[in-house]
């Protein structure tokens, strides 16, 4: 079994290994499915605003490159 430590490191290892762009359109990804699926259990589903989520923290992500090696 794995420990929750090591699968943390390794999944960390995985995604910062990710491109530019493919970093920050998992981000995107994640935060617009995640906000479609919480508006839709609080009653409706709101595709603006997770469609907006998606585009925005993508853009910003691929701009600001959190994973940079710079300091």
């Amino acid at each position: 079994m794995v420990r929750v430590p090591e699968a943390y490191r390794r999944l960390d290892r995985w995604i910062r290994g990710f491109s530019r762009g493919s970093y920050a359109l998992l981000v995107g990804v994640t935060a617009g499915l995640s906000s479609l699926a919480v508006s839709a259990l609080l009653g409706s589903p709101d595709w603006v605003f997770a469609v907006t989520m998606f585009v925005t923290l993508s853009a910003f992500n691929y701009w600001f490159d959190p994973n940079s090696e710079r300091p």
